[in-house]
């Protein structure tokens, strides 16, 4: 059974829970989507991403001298109406925006699931926007990371030059700051991510992964972290840092739990095991010999989370 269709019948839920997924272009919103739906369930989870929601297409916003990230170039009055459609239960007709052609496709229906992913560059950027939305996420990853990660995905994936991406993102940085950048204050849960600080000289270096957040309120009561001596003395899996610690962000005191390296294939499984006996389901494939990245163990406590603020949600609402 999933995460999703377990903890909907246990709580009693009918009305669409709401995840927003707010952070700049390339900053990896869509990796920590796409692993909450592998944990939640793929059949409970549906996505939107915002770039759908453009009012402008590729050469419009040229023409105009408009990056994606301005509010004018995006149509969030249709964006409110779809996401309260929603949580009605209501289907909607949705635009498609075509990265490859950068125009747009014919509108799509889109039907309301279980939990629904919002993912984008203004996902909280409205209070309307934000008031519709029931556990919102900030993706924040260094400013070196980021542009590393853009230039990979629009040279690899999406066929555009480096040069052009370079100097798109120099074009594109002052809006950041000014239109995404002041969003990180409204989420729930701020993921910060930066170069690993103990696993550089490896081929395939993980990212030092941090989770800020307001304090927990657990809703279950006995989640161990085992960590085997016997793999963690010869570090068998490499070199891996755990840390806790209280920041400060946006004038918010949090709580910060940062992992770094790959993580030992116990203290990851430990970790699902718990969850697993308590609500009945499967999450990640932690399978032994398989590296357990701060990115993976991060997801899963954000899923974590979700299960709780889900079931949090439908006891306020009673």
């Amino acid at each position: 059974m999933e995460f999703g269709e377990y903890r909907d019948a246990a709580c009693g839920l009918d009305t669409p829970f709401i995840i927003g997924v707010a952070g700049d272009s390339g900053s990896g919103k869509t990796t920590f989507t796409k692993l909450i739906r592998i944990i939640l369930g793929p059949s409970v989870v549906a996505t939107i991403t915002l770039d759908d929601y453009h009012r402008y297409d590729r050469k419009e916003r040229s023409d105009k001298g408009i990056t994606p990230l301005h509010p004018d170039a995006n149509r969030f009055d249709r964006l409110a109406s779809d996401i309260a459609a929603l949580r009605r239960g209501e289907m909607i007709r949705k635009p498609v925006y075509n990265h490859t052609t950068g125009t747009f496709d014919p509108d799509v229906v889109f039907s309301p699931g279980r939990i629904i992913i919002l993912e984008g560059l203004h996902t909280l950027f409205s209070e309307e926007i934000r008031n519709l939305i029931d556990l919102s996420i900030f993706v924040d990853p260094d400013r070196d990371v980021k542009y590393a990660w853009k230039i990979r995905r629009d040279v690899g994936d999406r066929g555009h030059s480096q040069e052009d991406v370079l100097a798109e993102i120099r074009r594109r940085e002052p809006d950041y700051l000014q239109y995404v950048a002041f969003q990180r204050q409204y989420a729930d849960l701020i993921v910060r991510i930066e170069e690993s600080r103990c696993s550089s000289t490896m081929e395939n270096p993980p990212y030092r992964v941090s989770l800020a957040q307001n304090p927990l309120l657990t809703c279950l009561p006995h989640v161990p972290l085992t960590l085997d001596l016997s793999r963690v003395l010869p570090l068998a899996d490499g070199p891996f840092c755990i840390e806790g610690s209280g920041v400060v962000l946006d004038g918010r005191s949090l709580l910060s739990l940062t992992m770094d390296g790959y993580l030992p294939y116990g203290f990851a499984r430990s970790l699902e095991e718990s969850i697993e006996a308590q609500t009945e389901v499967c999450a990640l494939p932690f399978f032994p010999g398989r590296q357990v990245s701060a990115t993976d163990v991060i997801a899963l406590l954000i899923a974590w989370r979700i299960i709780c603020r889900r079931c949090d949600h439908e006891e306020i609402a009673a």
